[in-house]
């Protein structure tokens, strides 16, 4: 064998090998090669279940505080310095674009003591803060630029650390916290829960600030706030402010309220630890915390000097108790009255994490149950797996012996991507899978242009092994031209995409990459092998030809062709007027998308009944065909709305399909709740089991209920199949448990601010995308083949658009990620088109119009053009029939598209060529930049 091919053969085997690494470490046992497998295949949120939640940190408040804290420093230095003002106030930011507008007034200082009070202006503003005057008696205190950046910033950084020390401590595996990237993300966090068990209470922990002060109490409770004010004269005191109160007092049943000093002598950050303990009341909870040595000795030397005075122990601005404190207090305290253990711990959770900087508002939610999880898996892998046998089989069947060369090397592209994926650490999701199955029908294209490329090489009287180099070296300008278009589009993608529409983009990458790899490099030392073995090979096993050198005329009716495109245009144009634009998913309108399983199909016209009653906007359902589910959609006017709605659509489905005993509800419970079920229920019928042994029996429930049941369980009995469930825990299990008739297996709810913003990332993508890929084929060949390439392309996004309109489909993100991907494709078509004109006409055309040379070229590429659509289509109708409901409309949308394409790449680009062709000069053709062919000659 030559040390060339040799050396070919060692780099092929050392991929391989580093691949099956990847994939599965170096295991020593079955059962460690099936934990390794599933250690890198980590699973997204929707394959395995989970919540996505978008937080949007309202910086504004961290402004708020700073310019409270800066008031309450200049107080107290004017007071010492004896130098008189009439007021310090600051005005009042209203979201997060104004929050630099942050700005203090001090009014009413005399002008005779400016200098002084210029002097302890400067010495408390320091360099964050500049001085301006107002008028002779007043100035303004204005936030620096600089200073204002660096507080967002640390805003989002205190945010991101105090949010994952909350995720860490409620042992979330494999969770992400990270800033959302792209622009108008710079103040939203993302936070990624897969396989959570209770996204609500996971949700209400990241919400909640956990603000923990303890406060002096200079007066009260009071009646209402304006009862304490007018107890000192109508004039709030100085250090001092007003804090409702949890309990109420007064007239009307309404809040009490406290006058505390505004310095606590105690806040969060003096705690060392935080922990649940029971109450001194049966079946009450409270939260107790231990302070830090140098708060203890504070807060020991606070408590002496103060006995028989009250604290007010005050969490997120709401006074929660005001004991008396009876003696000194070192290191030690206690929060009482939690509702239940839960509720303790949580709060002792956030307490040990520390205080958000500033609030933070859900605006974006989804949650996939592991029901639905389990039934996207499997879908998702018979999709995949259908999906390739068509590619493989339509290959094999066409190429004969080449095609096995192909199906090789789609093989390892296929072991390449994967364990690509898992070297990075990526997450599988569903548009992932999609990403996959699609690399696989695009790569098809490479070996479709080689082997073509090949058999016309052959028929030009080369021998074998001349014709198999050439074809490589032929084919390989073209593959990397159709390779970076298709990169360039996904680069967008992934820039302006979220979450799953980014897997998409970087699986898609990593497919093509590899196949770069596996069709120039692998195909070839599978060639070089053959002919090394047989030297005079006279022949090769590579398929008969599609077409006996077609000669189909298809621009003579360009100008029929074209009419008909315009048509088209003008149709899906129309339909998208009428119906008022794109009909928008929940990813660009906002509001809430419920997707409800029931264990028989339900009146919808009552279940409208109840929800229209309860719900503030309209409520749309949807039935799934052929199934019991329902998607339940409501419209949200503004962002307060988000949770409301989702809790009212819960609520409602308990109170209508759930039980009406009490009892818990099997197919809505999750691990904790059955757990807690348990604990009392199986002592009382004689099983022993400890808490962990419990813990894994409820977890052991839930997993067959999801897995095995699709998330509803219609018979007690069958739970007897569960490991662990014998005669007493069924028993114990009937008697404490029952079988509701719904199971939630999605929620997602986006805010409208957050839907608009979406789509502006969305048409900013695919703007780019176009822009990007014009600029490209323009410098490959020349402005208008660009030009030509990018109006077809728009031609084809148009008229998939207007069969969505048509048949009312819904565009949502991942709608979005299949058009980009067909923007890629259908360039493709169009630059293979192009490149042969190029290479026909360095070959000369005297004697030959420029029509009749762009005629040749579509039939020269015919075969090609035809046999890298099939399997592409064949891989598209796979995720279509079988890959469920996400995967249906990517599927649809990118079979839509592959066949528009096809047809523009024959009839509307090369036409608009030859428009363009015939308009400057009817005869010579247009000038060609001869000196960048990649292409071997």
């Amino acid at each position: 064998m030559p040390s060339r091919l040799r050396w070919k053969w060692i780099v092929i085997f050392a991929v391989v090998l580093a691949c099956l690494t990847g994939v599965a470490g170096l295991p020593t046992s079955m059962e460690q090669l099936t934990a390794n497998w599933h250690k890198s295949m980590r699973l997204g949120l929707d394959l395995k279940g989970g919540s996505h939640i978008v937080l949007q940190i309202q910086v504004q408040d961290a402004f708020k505080a700073e310019a409270d804290l800066l008031i309450e420093r200049l107080n107290e230095r004017l007071q010492k310095e004896q130098l008189p003002y009439g007021s310090i106030e600051r005005n009042e930011p209203g979201s997060i674009e104004t929050a630099e507008s942050i700005q203090v007034d001090v009014r009413g200082v005399p002008s005779e003591r400016s200098s002084d009070f210029r002097r302890v202006a400067a010495d408390v503003l320091g360099s964050e803060w500049v001085l301006t005057p107002v008028n002779s008696d007043t100035y303004r205190v204005n936030i620096r630029k600089e200073a204002a950046i660096q507080l967002r910033q640390d805003t989002l950084a205190r945010s991101i650390n105090t949010i994952e020390k909350k995720i860490n401590g409620l042992g979330v595996a494999e969770s992400s916290v990270q800033q959302r990237g792209g622009s108008g993300g710079e103040t939203e966090i993302l936070v990624q829960l897969p396989g959570v068990d209770d996204p609500a209470r996971v949700k209400g922990i990241l919400q909640t600030s956990a603000l923990l002060e303890l406060c002096e109490v200079k007066g009260g409770p009071f009646a209402s706030r304006e009862a304490a004010i007018s107890q000192h004269g109508g004039v709030m005191p100085l250090n001092s402010k007003l804090v409702r109160s949890t309990t109420r007092a007064g007239v009307g049943n309404e809040p009490a309220w406290y006058l505390l000093s505004r310095s606590p002598v105690i806040t969060g950050r003096d705690l060392r630890d935080a922990k649940p303990m029971p109450g001194e009341n049966p079946g009450q909870w409270d939260t107790s915390f231990v302070l830090t040595q140098d708060a203890a000795q504070r807060f020991h030397r606070f408590t002496s000097a103060n006995i028989g005075k009250n604290l007010a122990i005050v969490l997120d601005n709401s006074v929660i108790s005001a004991p008396r404190i009876d003696s000194a207090i070192s290191d030690q305290g206690r929060i009482m009255g939690a509702a239940d253990q839960q509720t303790a711990s949580d709060l002792a959770l956030n307490l040990r994490s520390g205080s958000l900087p500033a609030g933070a508002k859900v605006i974006e939610e989804r949650t996939v149950g592991p029901s639905l999880g389990a039934d996207s898996i499997r879908r998702g892998i018979l999709a995949g797996l259908v999906g390739l046998a068509l590619v493989v089989a339509s290959m094999v069947a066409y190429y004969r012996g080449a095609g096995v060369n192909s199906v090789i090397a789609l093989m390892l592209n296929t072991l390449m991507t994967v364990a690509a994926l898992s070297y990075i650490d990526a997450t599988w999701t569903l548009p992932g899978i999609a990403g996959l199955v699609l690399s696989i029908g695009m790569a098809v294209d490479s070996n479709v242009l080689i082997f073509e490329r090949i058999k016309e090489e052959m028929r030009g009287g080369k021998i074998v092994p001349a014709a198999i180099a050439a074809g490589f070296d032929r084919a390989l300008t073209i593959i990397i031209d159709t390779h970076v278009t298709t990169v360039v589009a996904s680069a967008f993608l992934f820039l302006f995409g979220t979450g799953p529409v980014r897997g998409f983009a970087v699986t898609l990458v990593i497919g093509l990459i590899a196949n770069l790899f596996t069709a120039v490099f692998v195909s070839r030392a599978i060639f070089d092998l053959k002919v090394w073995r047989n030297p005079r090979l006279s022949s090769l096993s590579i398929g008969k030809e599609m077409f006996e050198q077609p000669k189909i005329d298809f621009l003579s009716k360009r100008a029929l062709t074209l009419g008909l495109s315009v048509l088209a245009i003008v149709i899906s144009i129309g339909s998208l007027v009428i119906k008022g634009g794109p009909n928008y998913g929940l990813d660009f309108r906002g509001g809430s998308l419920i997707s409800v399983k029931f264990d028989g199909k339900p009146s919808l016209d009552q279940l409208r009944g109840y929800l229209t009653a309860r719900l503030p906007g309209a409520v749309s359902l949807q039935e799934s065909q052929g199934t019991s589910e329902v998607l339940i959609g409501t419209e949200l006017a503004d962002e307060s709305q988000l949770e409301k709605t989702r809790l009212i659509v819960e609520q409602t489905l308990r109170e209508k399909y759930g039980l009406a005993n009490g009892k818990l509800d099997l197919n809505t419970a999750n691990v904790g709740a059955l757990d807690e079920t348990l604990s009392k229920a199986l002592p009382e019928a004689g099983v022993g089991l400890n808490d962990q042994e419990r813990h894994d029996l409820a977890k052991r429930i839930t997993d067959f209920r999801d897995k095995v049941h699709s998330g509803l369980i219609g018979n007690m009995d069958e739970l007897s199949k569960v490991a662990g469930v014998d005669g007493k825990v069924l028993t114990a299990l009937k008697q404490e448990t029952g079988l509701g008739h719904f199971n939630i297996r999605s929620a997602e709810i986006v805010g409208p601010k957050a839907g608009a913003h979406l789509r502006q990332q969305a048409l900013m993508a695919t703007l780019c995308a176009l822009g990007g890929m014009l600029i490209y084929v323009a410098f490959r060949f020349e402005w208008i083949s660009g030009a030509a390439a990018v109006i077809a392309t728009i031609h084809d996004i148009v008229i998939t658009l207007g069969l969505f309109s048509l048949t009312n489909r819904e565009i949502d993100l991942n709608i979005i990620a299949a058009l980009l991907t067909l923007i890629g494709y259908s360039m493709n078509d169009k630059i293979v088109v192009f490149d042969r004109v190029r290479e026909n006409m360095q070959h000369g055309v005297r004697g030959r119009s420029f029509l009749a040379l762009v005629n040749e070229s579509i039939n020269q590429t015919l075969s090609r053009t035809l046999l890298t659509a099939g399997p592409t289509l064949l891989a598209c109708l796979s995720l279509y029939f079988l890959g469920g409901e996400v995967l249906n409309g990517i599927a649809f949308a990118l079979f839509a598209g592959v066949v528009v394409g096809t047809y523009s790449s024959i009839f509307v680009a090369s036409a608009l060529l030859v428009m363009w062709h015939s308009r400057k000069n009817a005869s010579a053709p247009p000038a060609v930049r001869t000196g960048e062919v990649l292409a071997a000659k």
